[in-house]
């Protein structure tokens, strides 16, 4: 499939995908680094709620 542009050049299918990438991989990276502060903060989160129920226990 070709369309035309008004400088009468074509772009294709193909060419559109390849354009494409680069936002992908901008896309694909940024998701990942949220992955991995979610997990940080799941992490953090944990480990102060351990250290809570460590402090209960020693008061008890």
């Amino acid at each position: 499939m070709t369309h035309k542009t008004h400088t009468s050049r074509s772009i294709t299918t193909g060419s559109i995908a390849l354009a494409s990438i680069p936002v992908m991989m901008i896309s694909a990276g940024i998701t990942a680094l949220m992955a991995a502060k979610a997990y940080q903060i799941i992490r953090l989160a944990n480990a102060y709620g351990t250290m809570l129920e460590k402090e209960k226990h020693l008061n008890d």
